[in-house]
């Protein structure tokens, strides 16, 4: 029985990816466990005692300089064998310094680090695993990618247990969920169009669990912890029409808690709100990221139309189902005009809870070689010079200090339309890191949002309190 140790930082988020793997390699006959560093002062040690075969990291791009650092951390006190994985080690393995890694899993991970335990255990060849780069000596070996898993329903069901141990993640009243993977749409932000590239021919990217499989997990969760609240975390919980339909019915049988989701506007209608709303949907969450049309569907190729935004808003509205809306500034060639259009919209449509980002321009994304080909970001933007800040804007523009404050002052302005004037002209003091710590406000929103009033809920927003304080002043 070989012995696979994670590694994470943030112990607000359970990772989905990480319990579906945990499930497998346990179903393999290994031993998993995890580590979240923020709960642990001694995490060296804790790991050394552990002894693991393997550490792995699962990552966002957001993640990464806080990954490297720790894998280095670990390689010099512990060394052992590391591997990487998740989104950012999939779309960005060029960034990945293997001078500290062994291993690093670009795509799904359940089978290959299976595979790989499986290997290690029996002192078989580990160079050869699909979808693994692997270091041999001096050497890199990029095996080639297999196919996507295209049975959902095959995998176990997740290991929870691996974050329930941490009492103040097991009692939260909430709990995510996915009923499937994938977003068939080019928003030119998004990492979704990466994917379904980087994947062609190996099997259908978008793919759905059966109704009951969803059902299974859920039951499961309410069975043996707390469970008041249900998020489905999917890219696009309402893709399919008809699996929603079936799933509403099924829900309000079998589970009957509240429940939010991620949409898209434009793929519900009322019969389908009518439903989520007799399902104990409370909330559905959905971007709109800009107020003109120009950018939103021109540039952003989000295709979404203004009036479908209003009209099915208003139904939103009318079934008291709270919406919490995404939006974004500082986008290539943006003027400020256009950017208070995007306050309009909101205002307009009485959004619940919104709040708003500097553009995060990813590498690789189709926002990003617009903004190179426009001179509004260096040509040799990449990876390697790519550093997230939130809340920081890099695309070259006029309006960087007020897209900056816009920000900060968003959440306020759609509340309170009456203060636009007034937000108009504090944009451009150079206030940024004060005005900053309004998001704050949006931090509370959050917990107001998923309705976490409770012990565990206030250390879900003092977690979140102490990073955005930190990202600020830093």
């Amino acid at each position: 029985m070989g012995r696979f140790l994670f590694v994470q930082d943030n112990g607000v988020n359970e990772n989905i990816g990480v319990m579906s793997i945990a499930a497998v390699l346990e179903e393999g006959g290994h031993d998993v466990d995890l580590i979240l560093t923020d709960e642990h002062k001694n995490y060296l040690d804790l790991i050394v005692q552990y002894n693991p075969d393997l550490i792995g990291f699962s990552f966002m791009t957001g993640n990464r300089r806080w990954a490297f650092n720790m894998a280095k951390r670990i390689k010099a006190h512990v060394n052992k064998p590391i591997i990487f994985g998740g989104v950012h080690p999939t779309l960005f393995p060029e960034d990945i310094d293997f001078s500290y890694v062994d291993f690093l899993c670009v795509g799904e991970g359940e089978y290959p680090i299976l595979e790989l335990m499986n290997a290690m255990e029996n002192g078989d060849d580990t160079t050869r695993i699909q979808n693994l780069w692997v270091k041999n000596g001096h050497d890199i070996i990029k095996n080639e990618l297999r196919d996507l898993i295209q049975d959902l329903d095959s995998l176990p069901l997740p290991k929870r247990e691996l974050y329930y141990k941490y009492g103040f993640i097991r009692d939260l009243p909430i709990k995510r969920f996915i009923s499937g993977i994938g977003c068939p749409y080019q928003c030119t932000f998004c990492h979704n169009p990466m994917h379904i590239k980087m994947f062609k021919g190996h099997g259908t990217f978008l793919r759905k669990k059966s109704v009951q499989r969803v059902i299974n997990e859920i039951r499961q969760v309410k069975e043996k912890y707390v469970l008041k609240r249900v998020h489905f975390s999917d890219d696009l919980f309402v893709l399919d029409k008809q699996w929603v339909k079936e799933f509403l019915a099924l829900y309000r049988k079998e589970i009957d808690v509240p429940f939010s989701c991620n949409i898209r506007v434009d793929r519900v209608d009322e019969e389908m709100i009518k439903d989520m709303y007799e399902s104990k949907c409370w909330g559905v969450s959905f971007g709109i990221e800009s107020g003109s049309d120009r950018i939103r569907n021109g540039i952003l190729k989000k295709n979404l139309k203004e009036e479908v935004i209003v009209k099915h808003a208003a139904i939103f509205k009318k079934y008291n189902i709270k919406m919490k809306i995404t939006n974004l500034l500082g986008l290539p060639e943006e003027t400020l005009e256009e950017a208070f259009q995007t306050v309009a919209i909101n205002q307009r449509i009485r959004s619940d809870y919104t709040g708003a980002s500097v553009l995060v321009p990813y590498p690789k994304t189709g926002i990003v070689d617009y903004a190179i080909q426009k001179g509004l970001l260096p040509g040799d933007f990449s990876i390697h010079s790519f550093d997230q800040v939130m809340r920081r804007s890099v695309i070259e523009s006029p309006y960087t200090r007020e897209f900056e404050n816009l920000c900060a002052l968003f959440n306020l302005t759609v509340k309170f339309p009456k203060i636009t004037p007034v937000t108009k002209r504090l944009i451009k003091l150079p206030l940024q890191k004060v005005f900053s710590l309004l998001r704050l406000w949006e931090a509370f929103e959050g917990m107001l949002y998923h309705q976490l009033f409770n012990v565990a809920g206030f250390r879900y927003t003092y977690h979140i309190y102490r990073n955005v304080v930190r990202d600020v002043w830093n």
